[in-house]
């Protein structure tokens, strides 16, 4: 073997190796870090791949994905007029997802995506089959495709594959809504929710954050998550937050209280003054209890003791 072709297979050996260490990277991500850093992970493998003969690393993200982030708009109004067509070729519109009861889960996804959407939905079925909160009765989810082309036949058999999974909710059939729209539609939908994603003509594919955004029965935006694994008590918490007392037992609006969202960390935690609180006026009621019929008794007792000591006045004699 001549030294040129040393040097041609250690060059191939070396980048085979690149390649490898990014794509489990990339997958380590899936469990370690948000949806964001994911999508960086994957398209560096992919560019990887598809570029191995002159791979190289660069500081900083692709330009392919320095717009795909999630530009959280708490408070903004998702628009309930957007056109969508549902899983049976039905036309419909937002509107029609938001009761004014139940809060609604929002995803945008689509059906073809290689990785980020099967490990966002499979992280979400696990999730759902552990909360104990109703789909269907407590809440619902609105699932829109981002491929404009993508067919109804096409988003029943996801919708189907989702659903099947959801082994402890009973209801799932008719509150997990999977709609495709037109692209017009799709980008006023990702804009309200300040979802940012881009198309990639070369491999076909979309380059997408992960994001739940739980929605008020009225269509607010309440709270996001970005992450690919969704803690249960967190996915609770943040769909009590965003019913606004209209759903959930008494337990769970007191235990809502005790809780508040941090924005820093992207969960809810304990709030200790109000516990604080909650302590002080339990101690003060503790004593009123005690102490009031203590005193109550004293001061009867005082009563029937000066009467008893007190001597009796007689009228004097003519």
């Amino acid at each position: 073997m001549t030294r040129n072709q040393i040097a041609k297979k250690k060059h191939r050996l070396g980048q085979d190796e690149l390649l490898w260490s990014a794509t489990a990277f990339g997958w380590r991500a899936v469990n370690r870090l948000q949806a964001g850093s994911f999508v960086y992970c994957f398209l560096l493998t992919t560019f990887l791949g598809s570029h191995s003969a002159e791979a190289q690393l660069n500081i900083g993200p692709p330009k392919e994905v320095e717009n795909v982030t999630v530009d959280q708009k708490l408070g903004g109004q998702v628009p309930l007029d957007v056109a969508l067509t549902d899983s049976l070729g039905r036309a419909v519109k937002t509107g029609y997802y938001f009761d004014s009861r139940r809060p609604v889960l929002v995803t945008l996804n689509y059906s073809d995506c290689p990785v980020l959407c099967n490990v966002q939905l499979n992280a979400l079925v696990e999730t759902l089959n552990k909360v104990d909160l109703a789909l269907g009765g407590d809440f619902q989810i609105l699932t829109v495709s981002i491929n404009s082309k993508e067919t109804t036949e096409r988003i029943r058999e996801t919708k189907s594959k989702y659903v099947s999974m959801l082994t402890n909710q009973p209801g799932a059939a008719n509150a997990w809504h999977f709609c495709t729209a037109r692209e017009t539609s799709i980008k006023r939908l990702a804009d309200s929710l300040g979802f940012r994603y881009t198309f990639d003509a070369k491999t076909g594919q979309y380059f997408h954050p992960a994001m739940l955004a739980f929605v008020s029965p009225e269509g607010v935006i309440s709270r996001y998550s970005l992450d690919v694994a969704f803690p249960a008590d967190q996915i609770k918490l943040s769909l009590l937050d965003a019913s606004k007392g209209t759903i959930g037992s008494p337990v769970d609006q007191f235990v809502m209280w005790c809780f508040s969202y941090d924005a820093e960390r992207g969960s809810y935690v304990l709030v200790a003054w109000r516990l604080m609180r909650l302590g002080a006026l339990l101690t003060v009621g503790i004593l009123l209890v005690t102490l009031v019929p203590y005193w109550i008794g004293r001061r009867r007792n005082a009563v029937t003791s000066e009467l008893l000591v007190s001597p009796t006045q007689v009228p004097a004699a003519p």
